[in-house]
């Protein structure tokens, strides 16, 4: 009696790409039992340490906060509950990033190992977090300054997290913006709208300039390419006399122009745009020649869409400059003023508006900051996903 042949069984298509990558050395097919345990038993380690970490100053700061607000003697670390506050907050991040790290280091297939131990992962990651909190912390401050009471403001040594947290300090600014000769929503209106006309401009006339000057040769273009780098080190005050006097002449002071066109001629954007430029491929703008395509359409259909992150960029830098200008110097007219100059009196008023000009750091810094953040993911995005090579 014959045996019946046992057919092998289907692999599937996850099981073919496994055995490709075991092929490639991508992954090796044997876990590490003692690797993974000695990283598990780290891991919970580290996990306790940060749990420690964030107990402890939760329960000190709500002894303190406790004692303070029924008035008897607070402990001799009071004056640390900021310290406390800020290892509790780090402990909880700390931890978090830790968790999702070890989790997906845990469940993912074991890879090709790299020339670096764990203690060297957890050294990058501390120093990464390091870089951050430092990179983080003056905006942090600001915006908790912004939300303390006066008494809190003239503390030493201050304390970065507010013990009492109030909305005061905006609210006395609106009242004493209220009661400005000019409406706080015509400051508002001039610096909206200097700012995106000079922004649009300043990226179009350098957008233009920079596809000139990198896929075309003309007499005089290294020259004047050579000026613009060379006019990347003024700053504006070095540039600030220069500007008044053409201004002057062309009969432009105490109008928004006087602000409008020197960014557009900002040497910034057409450098960047021009270096970025120079990436794209000859190629591509060519075969759009031979297919019957303007100048125009090759400009706005095909090199714009590709040099997203460089205009990206562009943006941000023009309306950083633009929304912190207070124009002092070429508009004399209070209904054409700037709402930063607006501010920046109100910050200049003394001891008694200390809280008001906190509040007014944060909001001069937050339409800056949130373009850019809004524009950073769409520059990281194109960046990866457009870029043309020839």
């Amino acid at each position: 009696m014959t045996q019946p042949i046992n057919k092998p069984a289907r692999k599937t298509r996850g099981d073919l790409l496994r055995e490709q990558m075991i092929l490639r050395g991508e992954i090796i097919q044997d876990q590490e039992p003692a690797g993974q345990k000695k990283f598990l038993i780290v891991s919970i380690i580290l996990l306790l340490v940060l749990a420690a970490i964030v107990a402890f100053s939760w329960i000190r700061v709500d002894l303190i906060e406790s004692q303070s607000l029924q008035g008897l003697e607070l402990p001799r670390d009071a004056e640390y509950a900021s310290f406390y506050k800020l290892a509790q907050f780090l402990g909880i991040v700390c931890g978090a990033c830790y968790l999702f790290y070890a989790g997906i280091r845990l469940l993912a297939p074991r890879r090709r190992k790299p020339n670096r131990s764990i203690w060297g992962d957890l050294g990058i990651y501390f120093m990464l977090a390091v870089v951050a909190v430092a990179m983080a912390f003056p905006l942090v401050f600001s915006i908790m300054s912004s939300l303390k009471p006066l008494d809190e403001l003239f503390r030493f040594p201050p304390r970065v997290f507010p013990q009492h947290v109030t909305l005061d300090n905006f609210s006395d600014l609106f009242v004493t913006l209220s009661q400005s000769y000019v409406p706080f929503s015509r400051y508002l209106v001039n610096t909206v709208f200097i700012t995106f006309v000079g922004t649009a401009g300043h990226l179009l006339i350098a957008s233009m300039a920079a596809f000139v000057l990198a896929k075309y040769d003309f007499p005089g273009g290294k020259t004047f390419f050579n000026i613009v780098v060379t006019a990347l080190m003024f700053s504006g005050y070095v540039t600030g006399i220069p500007n008044y006097v053409i201004m002057s002449k062309l009969h432009m002071i105490d109008t928004y122009w006087a602000i409008i066109l020197p960014a557009f001629a900002a040497p910034i954007g057409l450098f960047l745009m021009k270096q970025f430029m120079e990436g794209l491929p000859t190629a591509l703008i060519e075969a759009a020649h031979l297919d019957g395509a303007s100048e125009m359409r090759i400009f706005w259909s095909i090199v714009m869409p590709n040099v997203k992150p460089a205009w990206l960029t562009a943006i941000i830098f023009s309306v950083q400059s633009l929304w912190n200008t207070n124009a002092a110097t070429v508009i004399y007219s209070e209904s054409k003023k700037t709402l930063v100059y607006a501010l920046q009196q109100i910050q200049a008023g003394g001891v008694a508006r200390t809280g008001q000009a906190a509040a007014v750091t944060v909001i001069v810094m937050l339409v800056p900051i949130t373009i850019f953040i809004l524009s950073q993911s769409q520059i990281l995005e194109t960046m990866a996903s457009s870029g043309l090579k020839d």
